[in-house]
């Protein structure tokens, strides 16, 4: 895995993208080096090290994690003694799927990879004052989503609560993550930086919140001018459905609830139709024993 581009936002933060499309943010702080993501594992951290290495910066490291999503998190382990950054749900939300994320996705990591948690949680969130970083709680892709402001140069990175043409739905409060949304287009950003789709716009934006809007209404989406992502509308609704079975499950069982073994028996959402998945999980609540 290597970065194929980087991207001099400002004279202190970049945007480096790997060749598999997925962006992570760095800030040259005063005191931090600010990493926003850390990729699929330790190598790729290595990738990040020798970019870094032609550039002056602090040898101190502040990783922010902007949700607990695989993607954004396997590279934790390569920063031993590091501060790591995230919301107290990202730390939860971690805890509880971070091992069957890592089996699921086996085939995916880049380097050696063990779950690593946020050593330092925040409720709505936090600032590094010497470094004019801001970051905040902005729920909506997953309950544990948040974005990093480098306040210094208006630059906002939003990690996948936006992307293009259309976003993941993994939270079934769809309510807030508009009004999350709607918060974006309120900011004074002058950049904003999406995980999996670079510099985004505003117009970007409002046409995530138009997409949000309709499924929340279960109105007809074109799947056609999606093209790739018609998969994702797929995986949105089903995931909706998923998240309405989880949380019988979740209250029948109660402390002896287990993510792992729920979500293992769970259909592909990408490549299952609503009404398969549905049915599925009809049957499937009634199978399911407590461990």
């Amino acid at each position: 895995m290597t970065i194929k581009s980087s991207a001099r936002l400002s004279d202190r933060t970049w945007m480096l993208t790997f060749d598999d499309d997925i962006s992570v943010m760095i800030i040259i702080g005063t005191k931090f080096t600010v990493f926003c993501d850390t990729h699929l594992g330790p190598d790729s951290i290595k990738e990040i090290h020798q970019f870094l290495s032609l550039i002056s910066h602090p040898d101190h490291f502040f990783i922010f994690n902007s949700h607990s999503d695989w993607d954004h998190i396997w590279g934790n382990c390569a920063f031993p003694g590091m501060i790591i950054a995230g919301h107290i749900t990202c730390r939860e939300r971690m805890k509880e799927r971070g091992t069957f994320d890592l089996f699921r996705q086996m085939t995916k990591i880049r380097g050696h990879v063990n779950i690593k948690l946020p050593n330092l949680t925040f409720d709505s969130g936090l600032i590094l004052e010497e470094d004019d970083i801001e970051f905040s709680y902005a729920p909506g892709h997953t309950i544990d989503s948040s974005v990093c402001l480098d306040r210094k140069d208006n630059i906002l990175y939003v990690s996948d609560l936006v992307e293009d043409p259309i976003p993941y739905i993994d939270y079934d409060r769809i309510d807030i993550y508009i009004r999350t949304l709607e918060s974006l287009l309120r900011s004074s950003a002058d950049i904003m930086v999406s995980a999996h789709s670079g510099i985004i716009t505003r117009d970007l934006i409002r046409s995530n919140i138009e997409y949000l809007r309709k499924v929340s209404r279960g109105q007809q989406i074109d799947t056609a001018s999606l093209g790739a992502y018609e998969k994702v509308h797929k995986a949105n609704l089903n995931t909706l459905i998923i998240f309405r079975y989880e949380k019988l499950v979740r209250e029948k069982f109660g402390d002896s609830y287990s993510f792992d073994r729920f979500w293992s028996d769970i259909p592909d959402p990408e490549e299952t139709d609503s009404e398969t998945t549905e049915e599925y999980l009809k049957i499937l609540i009634h199978k399911i024993q407590p461990e």
